[in-house]
């Protein structure tokens, strides 16, 4: 056990009940006690309950920045809101934006084929 070490030593725990460290960390609750008390938690301890209590999920990976889960939310830097749902569904969009491109070629390409094609900038009215 090293000696007690000011606020900046791990604080992610500060402020926080041992009692919740314990239930998210699953580890004893005089574990959670002896860690804020001073002993040095495990570094991944740390930065669950860090992530857990401040929502920053830049720990889990330096892309990640700037954005935040609270309160259910994927939270962008910009302040956009995200629900599970619509995160959910963004594959569904990604697949109907690439559709409406595919269907606003095909005249073009029909044209094209047909021998009927005519660029845009000479077009007859």
């Amino acid at each position: 056990m090293r000696a007690f070490r000011p606020i900046d030593q791990h604080p992610a725990l500060y402020g926080i009940q041992a009692e919740w460290i314990s239930e998210v960390c699953q580890v004893h609750i005089t574990t959670a006690r002896r860690w804020k008390r001073g002993e040095d938690p495990p570094y991944s301890a740390t930065q669950l309950v860090e992530m857990l209590s401040t929502g920053n999920m830049g720990i889990v990976d330096k892309d990640w920045t700037g954005w935040a889960l609270r309160q259910g939310l994927l939270i962008a830097p910009n302040g956009d809101r995200f629900s599970p749902g619509e995160v959910m569904s963004m594959t569904y969009w990604r697949a109907l934006a690439h559709s409406y491109q595919v269907e606003q070629k095909l005249p073009r390409q029909a044209d094209w084929v047909a021998g009927e094609w005519v660029p845009a900038s000479i077009s007859a009215e």
